[in-house]
C-alpha cells in the first residue's frame, strides 16, 4: 500500500459516525472522515481506518469482532 492507494475525503456523516473506509473497484481505498469532527478526531479516525486496511478487514464477517480487534491496540 502506498499513499497513492488511499484517497481521503471529508464528508457530512451522521454525528455518531466518525469515519469509514471502503475499497474501490480499481484497488484503491477511500477513507471518509466526518467533516463535523475536529482535526484531532479526524486524525485518530484516519489512523483507526488504516488499521482496518492493514488488517484486511474487508472480508465478510462479524464487524463487531473486527472493531474489537482494532480497538485492542
Amino acid at each position: 500500500m502506498t499513499d497513492n492507494d488511499v484517497i481521503v475525503k471529508l464528508y457530512d456523516l451522521p454525528s455518531s459516525v466518525h469515519g469509514l473506509i471502503r475499497q474501490n473497484g480499481d484497488g484503491t481505498y477511500t477513507v471518509l472522515l466526518n467533516s463535523r469532527d475536529s482535526r484531532e478526531r479526524n486524525l485518530a479516525t484516519y489512523k483507526h481506518e488504516l488499521d482496518h486496511l492493514r488488517r484486511d478487514d474487508f472480508q465478510p464477517g462479524d464487524v463487531s469482532k473486527q472493531e474489537a480487534e482494532t480497538h485492542k491496540k
